[in-house]
């Protein structure tokens, strides 16, 4: 299984630089339907459940992790005049759900959803992300796998992808909505 993660990784890594060469258009909304698919096309159960502990869990970590970090950065650009409705179930159903699935459940699960498994899937994110450097300037992409990190610890305690998609979801918000 290792080695169809790792191959769907790899398109995934292609698909994410041709989006960016493109400029986003069809690639770029495909992504998230890839990220989705490619785990049930290749047989692997993802681990989900809605639960409270799940949730208390993904809500701790985030409020944890995040009041600081939102308390200390500069307070220039915190109207969060973006933050609508769509961006909220952007970010959520398009954005922390899929890279979640593919990410946690499917690509550090085959990996053995062990410390090493998680600080492989974390610097495979971040590597995700390196077109958006590459193309946009977008030095922040560079900083994401610190919060992969968190993601990728909060699966392997949990082995639920919801309380990493809370977390995603919310450094997500807290990152586009308020400090850009």
């Amino acid at each position: 299984m290792k080695k169809k993660a790792y191959y769907a990784y790899i398109v995934l890594l292609l698909l994410a630089f041709l989006s960016h060469i493109q400029g986003a258009g069809f690639i770029g909304h495909f992504l998230p339907v890839y990220l989705l698919a490619a785990p049930i096309v290749l047989q692997r159960k993802i681990r989900f459940s809605f639960s409270v502990k799940g949730l208390l869990l993904g809500l701790s970590a985030s409020l944890v992790i995040l009041a600081p970090f939102y308390l200390i950065m500069p307070t220039a650009g915190r109207a969060g005049a973006d933050i609508t409705a769509r961006f909220i179930m952007t970010q959520l159903l398009a954005v922390a759900l899929p890279e979640e699935v593919f990410f946690r459940g499917f690509l550090q699960e085959a990996l053995g959803n062990t410390v090493k498994a998680a600080l492989l899937s974390s610097g495979l994110f971040s590597l995700a992300h390196l077109p958006a450097f590459i193309f946009q300037h977008d030095v922040y992409a560079l900083l994401t796998f610190f919060p992969s990190l968190v993601m990728g610890f909060l699966y392997l305690r949990s082995a639920n992808i919801l309380p990493p998609v809370i977390f995603h979801f919310f450094c997500n918000v807290l990152f586009l909505g308020f400090m850009l």
